[in-house]
């Protein structure tokens, strides 16, 4: 009898481990992969955290996200679409842009327009990624670029945020004399000088001039923007020793352990920074004009979006997972890992004074006219971006240019295909 019954318990705790591993692997069999690739190292934890919330509504999704070095990135994609290798979803850059247009003329870029709800963002924001009337991708964040600063050696030597650039030099001239490098400019990246540039220009030339130069009112060759060069050439006595030679990477742990005082950054570092060093004090201005009866102005843009690629594997999971980033919970989760301001409407930021300023400044002081990211002057060829401004700023710092013949080099490049500029 007993022999029977221990048979009998056999038998049924068999079937339930049976059970057990067949519901196992059914859903194992279930679970779909979305692959995604970009360019920004430091979402990684907001898909692990998108997949469990996905998983959680009853969605047997599985993320593979893929980082690739910024300045690889493009190249990759570009390889990988064409040859129908490519990842499901892929962070695309911002219209207007050759990067992403190129992408929507071969068609590997689909249109998302009746597949995911829009509604919660702005049509400011949804027109860096629309073309032809269709909307390509998802925006997934709105940067803001400026001068990042350590509090701790700001009230260490007395200093207050500048009004004037002339106040932010001397506040470069007091930090050197006592032995702190007052910035460390990453050199060797151009696109760091380009922001640079970018984000000055928006606050010494003002959106006014800017917009001057969009309708071809000035040129490049305007004492203005020959001043601008000039004051920046200028401003690299107050540079780390051999800058040229530093990367981002470098920058961020130097600026995050307090060995320099300011950085020329976007708001992305801040996650970073906090990474290397949970301790230490961040501040933010904007770059202040060089007349103290202006005020200055934020850089501020879409940083890029999600697209479906038509090399999809699992186009109908790739959309489910583009339907949530539409959503204010994932703006929540995107704003709460990476201390950016979510593209999409409604989310819960982070309480943090840094990251409340920070998107203060975009909200109210946007400048509505630009010239690097999110301008016409990215649109063709030779860029102002990619074929002026990124090898003219090493090239003056290196000495080897004047402010002069790098206000020359932007003319003849632009002016070969911009309309306005051919007068």
């Amino acid at each position: 009898m007993l022999s029977k019954l221990g048979h009998l318990v056999s038998l049924v705790i068999f079937g339930v481990v049976f059970t057990v591993f067949s519901s196992t692997l059914m859903i194992t069999a279930q679970t779909t992969e979305v692959e995604i690739w970009s360019w920004r190292s430091q979402d990684a934890e907001v898909w692990t955290q998108v997949e469990e919330r996905l998983k959680s509504e009853g969605i047997p999704v599985s993320i593979n996200f893929r980082s690739f070095l910024a300045t690889e990135y493009d190249s990759k994609i570009n390889l990988a679409l064409a040859g129908g290798t490519g990842p499901d979803i892929v962070y695309s850059r911002r219209l207007p842009g050759v990067r992403t247009q190129s992408l929507i003329d071969a068609r590997l870029l689909i249109p998302l327009d009746g597949k995911v709800d829009f509604s919660n963002f702005t049509s400011s924001v949804l027109k860096y990624i629309q073309s032809g009337g269709s909307t390509y991708g998802v925006p997934f964040a709105v940067q803001v670029v400026g001068i990042f600063y350590n509090k701790d050696l700001y009230n260490e030597y007395g200093l207050s945020e500048p009004e004037t650039w002339a106040e932010l030099v001397g506040n470069a001239e007091i930090l050197q004399q006592n032995g702190i490098t007052p910035f460390f400019i990453p050199g060797k990246d151009a696109w760091a000088l380009v922001m640079q540039h970018a984000m000055s220009g928006v606050s010494l030339l003002g959106p006014d001039w800017i917009e001057s130069l969009t309708k071809g009112e000035v040129n490049f060759l305007n004492p203005q923007w020959i001043e601008l060069n000039r004051k920046l050439n200028d401003l690299k006595k107050y540079y780390q020793p051999e800058f040229l030679a530093n990367t981002v990477a470098e920058q961020d742990a130097s600026f995050a352990f307090g060995t320099a005082a300011m950085v020329f950054y976007g708001i992305w570092g801040y996650q970073t920074w906090k990474e290397f060093n949970p301790d230490v004090s961040v501040g933010y201005f904007m770059v202040p004009p060089d007349d103290p009866g202006k005020e200055p102005w934020a850089y501020v843009y879409m940083d890029g979006a999600l697209g479906l690629t038509s090399s999809s594997k699992n186009p109908d999971m790739a959309l489910e997972v583009l339907k949530f980033t539409a959503t204010p919970e994932f703006g929540t989760i995107f704003s709460n890992v990476t201390f950016n301001p979510p593209a999409v409407g409604g989310a819960e930021l982070p309480a943090d004074p840094l990251f409340e300023e920070v998107v203060g400044a975009s909200q109210e002081k946007a400048s509505p006219w630009v010239y690097w990211v999110g301008s016409v002057f990215v649109t063709g060829k030779p860029s102002l971006y990619d074929d002026v401004l990124s090898p003219g700023m090493q090239a003056m710092y290196a000495g080897k240019i004047t402010p002069e013949e790098f206000a020359k080099e932007a003319q003849d490049a632009i002016s070969q295909w911009y309309e306005p500029l051919k007068r």
